[in-house]
């Protein structure tokens, strides 16, 4: 797992850990592996923030904001595929991993 994301993952554990209910801490962890998985894809394109909803804060190296929609795609397309895991799996599927939430490139 990248640096980045491990930070995001501690700060998300220790600052709020007490007010995410376990559901919404499974659907970050969700979030946070898709993202992780595309980042380590597009190595130009890095995550500074994955919200609770899903949406991301990237940034991406001079000159290389060409990746920003294949990134984009490649998150969306992970989530979906971990929806359907779910689904196959018998658990219930959250909305959140149905629809295509925010990335916003900085």
């Amino acid at each position: 797992m990248s640096l980045r994301i491990a930070m995001l993952v501690a700060l998300v554990g220790a600052g709020c850990a007490a007010n995410l209910t376990p559901e919404q801490k499974a659907m970050h962890e969700l979030f946070l592996d898709a993202a992780y998985q595309c980042e380590s894809r597009y190595h130009t394109i890095h995550v500074d923030q994955v919200d609770l909803e899903g949406g991301l804060q990237i940034h991406a190296d001079a000159d290389s904001r060409t990746e920003y929609r294949p990134f984009v795609a490649c998150y969306w397309d992970g989530l979906k595929a971990r929806a359907e895991a779910l689904r196959k799996a018998g658990k219930p599927v959250p909305d959140a991993l149905l629809r295509e939430p925010d990335v916003q490139l900085d």
